[in-house]
């Protein structure tokens, strides 16, 4: 393994714990419904992700769709003005986000063993680079190994943005390991462009019915070194 990228959304810091914060200050939902909540939230938010790039629908149309509808599932019946109010206080709580501690010594870790080291996340340009900046991720990872889809006009799973990834890096794709916690964009986008994966399966889902299969599952962020040093 000569490169090791990641995922930012849900893999490099706890994206429920933001979303919680922003959902009960607002309504009643229970921490044992959060997680359940916060999945059918993600699983929405992938349904118009397309739509919101290519300019179908409008970046605050998608918000309102995803919030109401994954509040739907659970009981709740929300205002589009109620709706993008709790998203404005989740993407505030997004700008005080803490990386997951195992991620220093994932990262000196492969400092001390000469493997490269970057980001490739979707989402809008700036949102993104706000959140990278929360994280501190410069201190580890250089801006140019830092891929958003806002910026270059590729999303994951597109093929496309992998391989601009491998040709700054200058390495071949095998030599090229994506740890990510979405099957649909990081399994599939990263295996079908001939890279190694670990999936951060830390939400528990079903494995879903694709050709595609990850190098390694983990289902806690603790053993994603162990996972990465059998791989490396």
């Amino acid at each position: 393994m000569k490169a090791l990228i990641f995922d930012l959304d849900d893999t490099l810091y706890n994206q429920e714990e933001p979303f919680k914060q922003a959902i009960q200050a607002h309504l009643p939902v229970q921490d044992e419904q959060m997680e359940a909540l916060y999945i059918a939230f993600r699983l929405h938010a992938d349904e118009v992700f397309e739509a919101a790039t290519t300019g179908a629908m409008t970046l605050e149309a998608s918000h309102i769709y995803r919030m109401k509808q994954a509040l739907a599932d659970f009981g709740y019946d929300l205002s589009d003005e109620l709706a993008l109010t709790i998203q404005k206080d989740y993407q505030e709580n997004q700008g005080r986000l803490l990386l997951s501690p195992e991620f220093p010594t994932i990262f000196d870790y492969c400092h001390e063993n000469g493997i490269h080291l970057g980001i490739i996340t979707n989402g809008p340009h700036l949102h993104q680079l706000r959140k990278l900046q929360s994280l501190e991720m410069a201190n580890w990872i250089s801006e140019d190994l830092t891929l958003i889809s806002g910026q270059v006009g590729i999303a994951k799973p597109r093929k496309a943005i992998f391989d601009l990834m491998a040709e700054k890096l200058q390495v071949l794709p095998e030599e090229i390991c994506y740890v990510g916690d979405s099957f649909e964009n990081d399994v599939v986008g990263a295996k079908g462009a001939g890279w190694k994966v670990i999936w951060l399966n830390h939400r528990k889902r079903k494995t879903p019915n694709s050709p595609y299969r990850a190098d390694a599952v983990v289902e806690k962020r603790e053993d994603l070194l162990a996972a990465i040093q059998v791989l490396g």
